[in-house]
C-alpha cells in the first residue's frame, strides 16, 4: 500500500510562492540590447582579465570564449529564462565560483527555499543515508519532522537525486560537486541560477520509528539577507581584497536566517557579521572549539581581534578550528586570523595576473596594482601567462600588537571550504600551525582574489559600461599560489589535502558533532 500524501498545514514564512515570484518577473522581461551588453562585457572579462583561462582551457576541454559568441547569435530566438540559464552555464562549466554571471533583479538577492536541510551520513558499513537536519516549524506535519530519513526525492532514490544534482554543480572534485549537489536539494540561491524548474517536491521519507511517509513540499522564494528590515545584498561589490564564493554565502545566511537559533544568534552578534563562534568543552582534557562561519567581514583588524579575544581564553591543551562550510570573504582576514593563531611569523600566499592587455591597462591605472605591471608588460616578450606573485597583505601589520595563541591546533575543513578559507587552510598547513581533518579529500579548491564588474568598471570605465537592472559579473582576477613546502602550487582546483579523514555518524549530523570533535581532539598531542 502506497504511503498516505500530506502537506504543510502553513506555508513558509517570510517568502513568497514560486510561481508568482515568476510571474512577477517575467511581467518585465529584460529587453534584447540588454541582452548583447550582458555578452559583450562577459566576453571582455574572460577573454582579457579571467585569470584562470588557461588552466580550465586545457583541464576541462572548455572555450568560454566561443560559447559566449554563438550565444550571441542565439539569443533573440530565447525566452527569458533560456537566456539566462544558457549564460549562466558557460560560467558554470568553469567549474569555479568565484567566476560567475549574476543574474539581474528580481533574481539577485533572492533565494530558491524549500525550508528543511538535508544531510548525508555513512553507517559502520559505509552505506549513505539522508536525514532531514534541520526544519522549520511550520513545516512539521505527520511524522515529518529533524530525524526522519528520506528514501525517494519526487520517486527517484534519494541518493541517484543527489548525483544528478550534483552533476549540475559548480566543482573541481567529485567531493565538492556532491556536497553542493546535496545543498542544492533544498537552497538554491537566484543570484547565479535560474530558480527550479519544479514547483514542488514530493517526499518518501521513513520516520524513527520505521514508518513509511509522503508528503509534497513546495518552492518558496525569500530574500537572501535583510538589515532594518530592507533586503540586503549579503555579499559587498566594491572589495578590493575578497575571496568568496557569493553563492554559497547567499545559502549561509538563508541557512543562519531559517535555522539558527536565538540563543546562537545572540553570542554571535558579539561577533563581526555573525561569523564566529566558540565553546570550551568538559572533560579531564578540556580543549577550545572556535568555528568560523564565514570570512565575510568588513574589517580583518577587528575580526583578528575578536578571533585572538577568543583563542585566548582557550585551554592550554588544545583549540580545534572548525572552517567547514565556509565560502571565504576577506582574504586580509582571513591570513591575520592565522597569524593570532600562531606564535611565528606567517608567510602569505601570493597572487598573480593575467597578462593581458586589459590587465596591464587595469595595473596601470589602479596605483594598488603596480607591482605587477613590469612582469606583465614584460610578458610580450617572455610569453608568460601569470604576472609574478606578490602578497595581497602582511598579515603581521594587521595582526600588531595582538596576543597569540600557544596551544596545539587542528583544522577541520569540508568540501565546502572555499575561497579565503581555501587560503586560510592552505596557511594553516603551509605554515605548520596543526594537521588538517577534513570530511572529504580536499576543500573547495578556489584559489583566487575575486572582483566585481562594477569594481573593475571604476578602473576601466570605457570598456566596462554599466549593466541592466543589477546584473552583473565576479571574475576571478589574480591566482593564488601556496607558500612553505608547496610553493608555487595553485589554490585553483587543487585545493587543501586533508589528512586524515573522518566520515560523517548519524551523531555528527543529527548531534553536535561528536564524532568529528573527538576524531580531532586525538589528533591534539597529549
Amino acid at each position: 500500500m502506497s504511503p498516505r500524501l500530506t502537506a504543510p498545514a502553513r506555508a513558509l514564512p517570510d517568502s513568497t510562492g514560486l510561481d508568482a515570484f515568476l510571474a512577477a518577473a517575467a511581467a518585465d522581461p529584460l529587453p534584447l540590447a540588454d541582452r548583447y551588453r550582458l555578452l559583450t562585457a562577459a566576453r571582455v572579462l574572460v577573454e582579457e582579465l579571467y585569470v584562470h583561462l588557461p588552466l580550465k582551457r586545457a583541464r576541462y576541454a572548455t572555450d568560454p570564449v566561443q560559447r559566449l559568441r554563438l550565444l550571441e547569435r542565439r539569443a533573440p530566438a530565447l525566452s527569458e529564462l533560456q537566456f539566462h540559464a544558457e549564460l549562466a552555464a558557460v560560467f558554470r562549466d568553469l567549474r569555479d565560483l568565484h567566476t560567475v554571471y549574476q543574474l539581474p533583479s528580481p533574481y539577485r538577492g533572492q533565494v530558491a527555499v524549500l525550508g528543511f536541510l538535508v544531510e548525508c551520513y555513512h553507517d559502520e558499513d559505509g552505506a549513505p543515508h539522508y536525514p532531514v537536519s534541520r526544519i522549520d516549524d511550520s513545516l512539521r506535519h505527520a511524522d515529518f519532522d529533524a530525524g526522519v530519513e528520506l528514501e525517494l526525492w519526487n520517486g527517484v532514490p534519494v541518493e541517484r537525486a543527489v548525483e544528478r544534482g550534483a552533476a549540475a554543480q559548480v566543482g573541481c572534485s567529485p567531493d565538492a560537486r556532491q556536497a553542493r549537489g546535496l545543498e542544492s536539494l533544498t537552497l538554491r540561491p537566484l543570484r547565479t541560477a535560474p530558480p527550479p524548474d519544479e514547483r514542488w517536491v514530493l517526499l518518501t521519507y521513513r520516520t524513527p520509528g520505521g514508518r513509511l511517509r509522503e508528503t509534497r513540499v513546495p518552492w518558496r522564494v525569500r530574500p537572501a539577507g535583510r538589515h532594518r528590515g530592507r533586503d540586503q545584498d549579503p555579499v559587498p561589490t566594491l572589495g578590493t581584497h575578497l575571496g568568496i564564493d557569493a553563492g554559497n554565502e547567499t545559502v549561509r545566511q538563508a541557512k543562519r536566517a531559517l535555522f539558527a537559533p536565538a540563543p546562537a544568534r545572540r553570542s554571535a552578534a558579539r561577533a563581526p557579521r555573525d561569523v564566529l563562534g566558540y565553546r570550551r568543552t568538559r572533560g579531564r582534557r578540556p580543549y577550545g572549539y572556535l568555528r568560523i562561519y564565514s570570512f565575510n567581514v568588513a574589517s580583518a583588524r577587528r575580526f583578528a581581534e575578536q578571533v585572538a579575544a577568543l583563542a585566548a581564553g582557550a585551554p592550554a591543551d588544545g583549540l580545534i578550528v572548525d572552517v567547514r562550510g565556509n565560502p571565504g570573504g576577506n582574504i586580509l582576514a582571513a591570513e591575520a586570523a592565522l597569524r593570532v593563531l600562531g606564535t611565528g611569523p606567517v608567510t602569505p600566499v601570493r597572487f598573480s595576473l593575467p597578462t593581458t592587455r586589459t590587465a596591464l591597462a587595469l595595473a596601470r591605472a589602479n596605483p594598488a596594482f603596480r607591482p605587477w605591471a613590469p612582469s606583465i608588460r614584460d610578458a610580450v616578450e617572455s610569453g608568460e601567462p601569470y604576472s609574478q606573485g606578490f602578497p595581497l597583505t602582511d598579515p603581521e601589520a594587521v595582526a600588531e600588537g595582538l596576543p597569540r595563541y600557544p596551544g596545539p591546533k587542528v583544522l577541520i575543513v569540508d568540501a565546502l571550504t572555499y575561497s579565503a578559507a581555501d587560503i586560510f587552510a592552505a596557511g594553516f598547513a603551509d605554515n605548520g600551525l596543526g594537521p588538517v581533518l577534513g570530511t572529504a579529500a580536499t576543500t573547495g579548491a578556489g584559489g583566487a582574489n575575486v572582483w566585481t564588474y562594477e569594481l573593475l568598471g571604476v578602473w576601466l570605465p570605457e570598456l566596462l559600461v554599466p549593466l541592466p537592472r543589477g546584473a552583473g559579473f565576479r571574475v576571478a582576477l589574480r591566482r593564488a599560489t601556496r607558500a612553505g613546502g608547496h610553493t608555487g602550487v595553485p589554490l585553483e582546483d587543487f585545493g587543501v589535502a586533508a589528512d586524515p579523514l573522518h566520515r560523517l555518524t548519524r551523531r555528527d549530523v543529527l548531534g553536535h558533532n561528536q564524532d568529528l570533535l573527538a576524531a580531532a581532539a586525538l589528533l591534539l598531542p597529549r
